[in-house]
């Protein structure tokens, strides 16, 4: 039989905020097999060599769940015999609703997963999945021994940039979804703090809300800004598709994340990709970190101390900058380069 690989995904479309990123780990896994197919709820905009095949269930066209139920196993029935692995990404359930079809034919799944929350389907799909692979242990609430730690894909070539370190206006820069778990009101209360130090700086901060509570939150970020007079310094930009945030991340100077200790934040690693010095909350960064350590990461939830770290790299002078700066993009390359996951995961099946 050929080396041909099923993917199950959410989405293919490198236009997505969220999941644009995906489109280059299916144009990686094409390097490793003969043919991809790719079973996906829905697709937009994508550019992918001519051995990959996309087979929507068709939600972009706001088709029945009814539909896209038979789509589905239409679609598994015709791939699955044709495929000597399957990949499932992220969702527990496309292991779940799957595993009878790859049961009968004895085809083995791979999970990719790396969420905070341990869910009933996580729990079922782990006794039903070959391996879980996840970007490191600390994004999981569970242990298991079927778990393999191999890094996040990070599509280094896309954000590599050639740096230019000025003393002019610092630009920092924030990504991800407008959720409390991002804890974007740290951020702000720290530009003040920075504003009030007489900092020149601009900070973007790059996401929407999606889920209900988020919008509520949002509109308490605004409230927040408008209060501590940051309406000049600090801009959401809202939603960017994926394949235009590498320009953000080439344009700023610090990339802040302020999630809780747990799983490496991907905005991070993209912001270590493009040469930015990255300052987080998380200490699961510190082994990426290494001797900067204690320079990048502040205590979670501090705005002064956040406000500290970051005066304290306008002090460096352009060739410290430059050390830090390549320290890290050197250490994403090395640990959570995309190809190298792609052959990690293509190498366990």
């Amino acid at each position: 039989m050929s080396r041909n690989i099923l993917i199950i995904t959410q989405k293919v479309d490198e236009q997505d905020d969220l999941l644009g990123f995906f489109v280059d780990w299916i144009g990686e896994f094409a390097k490793h097999f003969d043919r991809v197919f790719v079973i996906t709820l829905a697709e937009g905009k994508y550019d992918l060599p001519n051995n990959v095949s996309v087979y929507s269930l068709g939600k972009e066209r706001n088709n029945s769940k009814i539909a896209r139920f038979f789509n589905f196993y239409k679609y598994l029935f015709k791939l699955v015999p044709q495929s000597s692995s399957i990949f499932a990404h992220m969702s527990p359930v496309f292991v779940i609703a799957s595993w009878p079809v790859t049961f009968i034919y004895r085809r083995k799944i791979i999970l990719w997963y790396l969420h905070r929350s341990v869910t009933f389907r996580l729990k079922v799909a782990e006794k039903l999945c070959y391996k879980i692979v996840t970007a490191s242990k600390e994004s999981l609430k569970f242990t298991s021994d079927k778990i393999i730690e191999t890094g996040h894909g990070i599509n280094i070539n896309k954000f590599r940039t050639d740096r230019n370190w000025g003393n002019g206006q610092l630009k920092i820069l924030s990504v991800g979804r407008i959720s409390k778990i991002k804890n974007y009101e740290t951020l702000i209360e720290s530009a003040r703090i920075l504003k009030d130090k007489n900092i020149d700086f601009g900070l973007k901060i790059i996401g929407q809300p999606v889920m209900a509570p988020d919008f509520e939150y949002f509109e308490h970020l605004k409230l927040l800004k408008e209060k501590l007079n940051l309406n000049d310094s600090v801009q959401f930009v809202g939603f960017m598709p994926h394949n235009k945030i590498p320009d953000y991340y080439k344009e700023s100077d610090v990339v802040v994340g302020l999630t809780p200790k747990g799983g490496i934040d991907k905005a991070i690693l993209e912001g270590m990709a493009s040469g930015c010095i990255t300052i987080t909350s998380n200490n699961a960064c510190k082994k990426y970190f290494g001797e900067y350590s204690d320079k990048l990461i502040f205590e979670y939830n501090n705005p002064e101390n956040l406000a500290e770290k970051i005066k304290n790299l306008t002090l460096l002078s352009i060739k410290e900058k430059e050390e830090v700066s390549n320290f890290l993009f050197f250490s994403v390359t090395n640990h959570h380069d995309l190809a190298g996951l792609i052959s990690k995961i293509s190498g366990i099946f």
